[in-house]
């Protein structure tokens, strides 16, 4: 696969987003959060199982299993997988209606939050984490020269300006995963063909630093392992900007696209490595 580069100013929110209220399920707070180490024993991360497995979502729990959702607007429920393969399994749904001129348009899940109540954070240097999940979209409305957000690493606190790492629709038929550096420069970094109405099945490793040299960024796709651009299968990166990033799937877009949208979430994991989430993935733990 050909992967082209490019560079742009990346975009900046207009305001912090609170956490909706009217929802189809309810977040509950939780305890002081914790991180995870790397290098450490399960007993490093409390809540943490001895096989590495950090943070599983569980559909039976509704949204308690992230820190949070944000709605603008939109719900967070649990269905059945449309195609009646892995059971029960989110359903992200905004009507694509603006709330207001200020926020764009968006329904995403935000965080983990572990069996105890707390928190998982991405915060702490030299920390390596890998995410697994399944989504499948449709409808999704797009627009040449605009993007639709489904996953990304959003950065949080003094500092946080745009997400270190997303993966973007584009207009033109193709989804990628794009890299936005300290500088606020970008660069795609991976792509393909957007697929709509099926599973598409995604582990992304990442190692935590405010530091290009020291972080770095994997990706696997439908159980195989992809090659980054100007980095090999593992590419140098920045993935920590303010005091943390986390997770969020979904869909959050840019302004001038229209209509109702659906995302839908399932096997959603976090692990110390590869193989401790990627038993759910095509291909099982094969590099």
């Amino acid at each position: 696969m050909v992967v082209s580069l490019f560079r742009s100013r990346c975009h900046s929110r207009r305001r912090r987003i609170r956490l909706g209220v009217g929802l189809a399920v309810v977040v509950v707070a939780g305890a002081g959060a914790w991180t995870a180490s790397a290098t450490g024993g399960a007993g490093d991360a409390k809540g943490a199982g001895a096989g590495g497995l950090l943070w599983k979502a569980d559909p039976a729990l509704g949204a308690k299993s992230f820190e949070g959702i944000e709605t603008k607007p939109g719900s967070v429920k649990v269905v059945d997988d449309p195609k009646g393969r892995y059971g029960k399994s989110y359903e992200l749904h905004t009507s694509g209606k603006k709330e207001d001129a200020d926020t764009r348009v968006r329904v995403e899940t935000r965080g983990h939050r572990t069996a105890d109540g707390s928190p998982l954070r991405f915060s702490k240097e030299g920390d390596v984490f890998y995410i697994h999940w399944r989504s499948m979209w449709g409808p999704l409305p797009v627009q040449r020269g605009k993007w639709v957000v489904l996953w990304q690493l959003k950065d949080y606190g003094p500092g946080a300006a745009t997400p270190p790492l997303s993966l973007r629709a584009r207009g033109d038929g193709t989804v990628d995963l794009e890299y936005c550096d300290p500088k606020l420069k970008t660069t795609q970094l991976w792509h393909t063909g957007l697929k709509l109405d099926e599973w598409n099945d995604f582990v992304v490793g990442i190692r935590i630093s405010k530091d290009p040299a020291k972080g770095w960024v994997e990706l696997w796709h439908d159980g195989k392992r992809q090659q980054l651009a100007g980095g090999g299968q593992r590419r140098a990166a920045a993935t920590l900007r303010g005091d943390r990033v986390l997770d969020k799937w979904g869909v959050y877009r840019a302004d001038g696209i229209t209509g109702p949208a659906t995302a839908y979430l399932n096997g959603a994991a976090v692990g110390r490595s590869y193989g401790d989430v990627a038993s759910s993935s095509p291909g099982g733990a094969s590099k």
